[in-house]
């Protein structure tokens, strides 16, 4: 399987970047390289780094320049990658937009409930895939009823916290295919559905995750009405990133937090059957191979 260079350490963490998030300044750089996987490459290359103390595992989504729209990124091969690193935890950034009033711009929110509005998005690993030499996996269903790790969850309350920034506890994020923003008869209807924030790319992440056995906890910034409920003016991907061009110091500062809390003996979920887990880390690569930058 696809894995670091044998002079890396294993990292027990791992860090999405959302849009903005692009690197993690102030760490200390341990190694960066390319990672393969049986899904084709992930959105970029992997960056070991030691932050707080520990080892983790960085990967911008959309990829170091933003390049990646929400429905082109590879949510599995990301996903495969952290696990063959070692990953059990996977914290993740998000920016997202507020639905109605108690989600506000400029608050953070700790997502608890999403409601997949997206297709056409590769969403499982056990997909039917038979390798020659692997055992097949078999046909798996995964418990999704709370798709986000509430042990992960809380060390994200306990951060936002600590650095006294405003936010919700608990949030249920929509989640739209992109790259578009919504009109405002959709972003009405999914308030009725019981959202409260919107996102293009907090789907399928966290259930990916939960099929290889790892936590994962998302923290979204809002940076947006969406299409303006409250009077604002709707969203522009103009306003979202100079929000977010100001708030990553205190993104930066939440995950350093809650990476220091996050303790060697963390042990996601087990959700699903760990041997059917190992045959999906046991598939073939794609041709290119783990390369050392």
């Amino acid at each position: 399987m696809g894995t670091a260079p044998p002079s890396s350490p294993p990292a027990h963490i791992g860090v999405i970047g959302g849009s903005g998030t692009y690197r993690l300044p102030g760490a200390t750089v341990l190694d960066t390289f390319d990672v393969d996987t049986p899904y084709g490459a992930p959105s970029g290359p992997v960056t070991l780094a030691e932050v707080a103390g520990r080892t983790i595992a960085f990967l911008p989504r959309h990829g170091g320049s933003h390049q990646l729209p929400p429905q082109k990124i590879n949510y599995r091969a990301n996903l495969w990658a952290l696990k063959s690193l070692g990953v059990e935890a996977v914290l993740s950034s998000s920016a997202v937009g507020g639905l109605h009033s108690g989600f506000a711009p400029e608050t953070f929110v700790v997502t608890d409930q999403l409601i997949d509005r997206t297709w056409g998005r590769a969403d499982t690993y056990f997909d039917g895939t038979v390798a020659e030499g692997v055992e097949p996996a078999g046909v798996r269903h995964l418990p999704a009823s709370e798709s986000f790790c509430p042990t992960l969850r809380a060390h994200l309350d306990a951060a936002l916290a600590a650095h006294d920034l405003a936010y919700v506890p608990h949030g249920t994020v929509v989640v739209v295919n992109g790259p578009r923003f919504s009109t405002k008869a959709e972003s009405a209807w999914y308030v009725t559905g019981g959202a409260d924030i919107i996102s293009m790319t907090q789907y399928p992440e966290p259930v990916l995750a939960a099929e290889l056995n790892m936590g994962l906890a998302n923290l979204a910034y809002i940076t947006d009405s969406d299409t303006g409920h409250d009077g604002s003016t709707p969203v522009t991907a103009e306003a979202v990133f100079a929000r977010l061009t100001n708030v990553q110091h205190r993104i930066l500062a939440v995950l350093d937090t809650a990476i220091t809390a996050i303790g060697p003996d963390y042990a996601p979920r087990t959700l699903m059957d760990p041997e059917a887990v190992d045959r999906i880390m046991s598939l073939p690569l794609s041709p290119e191979r783990v390369s050392s930058r």
